[in-house]
């Protein structure tokens, strides 16, 4: 006789929500179950297109990454499914103007960047993880700052650490060493120009020299003449040499008491050149402060 076996008993179904599971102690989800989505309402974050959900027919909507766009998922047959996907194309991302400090936050993953140090090497920065990160560094060597090629202005900026430079002035006494020095005042660096004190000698001391030494012992305001070849009836030739005014006259008013001034030919190349050369040129226009015995008709 057949032994008939005793038929278990069919358990009911059941649906385990996301509110029961967590309720048991060490509950894990699922296989296949996403623990994000609620029974017929949305997931707070936006579920992957075709997860799954049991909430037939329930729509959500999210924020896109341009800011201003969404998308729209529907729950259709137990997963979701993505409606319109929104066009979006964001700018890329640029680099700073300025070079960045290694180490320093930045937000586009991946960007490269490359700048110029300051001995103009190329020199390339990476954001990686957050963070900027710079490549290998060439050795670089400035130049040390130069000195302008003018005179700068008394209180004009300068570059900290040029120190002191030097140049010449024109002054009544002819050309003068003059020092600018860098120097830092407050938290600017500044030239400071260092004044020059000149005491020239008055034009009617030219006319005591009896000698070129003489003369050029004056200083600039004073000039040492020969006569040029003067012919015709033009300017006639300066008299004789002498010691004059360096300053070109006008008018009778601008020569020393007991002078006049008077147009004479005077020789421009004087005995020689500095290199021991010979003047070819014998003759130069000029008008001199000269005693009244010197002036001539053809001048006046």
């Amino acid at each position: 006789m057949a032994i008939q076996k005793k038929r278990k008993v069919l358990r009911t179904p059941f649906v385990v929500t996301v509110a029961a599971a967590a309720s048991f102690a060490g509950a894990v989800a699922l296989p296949g179950c996403d623990p994000t989505v609620h029974d017929g309402s949305c997931p707070v974050e936006r579920p992957e297109e075709g997860s799954s959900c049991d909430a037939d027919d329930v729509s959500c909507t999210y924020s896109g990454v341009c800011g201003d766009d969404t998308f729209r998922f529907t729950c259709v047959d137990g997963a979701w499914q993505l409606g319109i996907d929104p066009t979006c194309n964001p700018p890329p991302p640029t680099c700073p103007d300025e070079r960045p400090e290694a180490g320093s936050s930045c937000a586009a993953g991946g960007l490269a960047c490359s700048y110029l140090d300051d001995c103009d090497n190329p020199i390339d920065y990476t954001c990686v993880g957050g963070a900027w990160q710079m490549g290998p560094e060439m050795s670089c060597n400035p130049p040390p700052p130069a000195c302008p090629e003018a005179t700068p202005e008394d209180g004009a900026p300068c570059a900290g650490g040029l120190g002191t430079c030097g140049y010449m002035m024109p002054t009544g006494c002819g050309p003068m060493p003059i020092d600018a020095e860098c120097i830092l005042e407050g938290d600017t660096w500044r030239w400071q120009v260092h004044e020059v004190f000149c005491n020239p000698p008055p034009p009617e001391h030219c006319l005591t020299a009896a000698t070129a030494e003489a003369c050029a012992g004056l200083g600039p305001t004073c000039q040492w003449l020969v006569p040029g070849c003067a012919g015709g009836d033009g300017a006639p030739a300066l008299p004789a040499a002498g010691c004059f005014p360096s300053l070109p006259c006008e008018t009778d008013a601008a020569c020393p008491a007991g002078t006049l001034c008077q147009e004479v030919v005077v020789n421009p190349c004087g005995t020689a050149s500095g290199d021991g050369a010979t003047c070819a040129a014998c003759g130069l226009y000029k008008n001199v402060c000269v005693p009244p015995s010197a002036a001539t008709a053809a001048g006046k």
